[in-house]
């Protein structure tokens, strides 16, 4: 076997580890990105270099998700994919072109839809619970954490005031404080110290709320029915 043929079988067999681990991957790439700010109190240290890091886990941890889709998906995936991992490390000058910055948020939106929507087909096509699914079922829910975080972003950046109680006018500062709102809001905690002040942010997080809720019942009890059936 020659060295090209070593390489491919190499390759081949990573493909497979990721894919056989995806969810587990997913789910600690997932968790460093939405708590990590705990461990991290410096902010500029945070977006310098935590972040950017964080992101680019969250890209290479996803690999693994697309395996078994059809070409278009996969170059859908692999362009979205670079664009996850050059923006972190470019962010300081994108963020100088306003333009370019929503544009970004909205391509964060749509990677990380689309591998929510990659996980939860896996997940329903499986035909009885595993551990796995189970570690995909919290993606599930993880991932859409992060797309409420993105589109509550990008709001908030192209029209200033749509929350209420957002302190700092950095996108860092707003970045922190939109990650624990989403996650409140899918939660349908509310504590009331950030609230939706115009009427699209109140309408998509009435939306993001209902959809949160939505997920836990409609999956769990869909994980509930199968192990108890098995």
């Amino acid at each position: 076997m020659n060295t090209a043929q070593n390489k491919i079988v190499l390759t081949e067999h990573l493909t497979t580890k990721l894919h056989n681990y995806r969810f587990e991957m997913l789910l600690a790439a997932l968790l460093l990105l939405l708590f990590d700010k705990i461990f991290v109190a410096d902010n500029d240290f945070f977006t310098r270099y935590v972040w950017p890091f964080n992101m680019i886990v969250l890209g290479l941890a996803s690999v693994g998700i697309f395996k078994e889709r059809n070409i278009w998906v996969r170059w859908l995936k692999n362009i979205l994919f670079v664009i996850s991992v050059l923006v972190p490390l470019l962010f300081g000058r994108i963020v100088q072109i306003p333009v370019l910055t929503e544009a970004i948020f909205l391509t964060f939106t749509a990677y990380y839809a689309l591998i929510l929507v990659e996980v939860l087909r896996q997940i329903f096509q499986k035909s009885e619970t595993t551990l796995s699914v189970v570690f995909g079922s919290v993606c599930g829910f993880l991932l859409l954490i992060v797309v409420a975080l993105f589109i509550f972003l990008f709001l908030e950046y192209n029209t200033p005031g749509s929350f209420n109680g957002i302190t700092g006018d950095s996108i860092p500062q707003i970045y922190n404080q939109l990650t624990y709102f989403s996650m409140v809001t899918l939660a349908t905690v509310g504590y009331g110290d950030i609230t939706p002040a115009t009427e699209t942010a109140r309408l998509t997080t009435m939306f993001f709320a209902i959809s949160g809720q939505f997920y836990m019942v409609a999956l769990v009890g869909i994980i509930i029915s199968r192990f108890t059936s098995k």
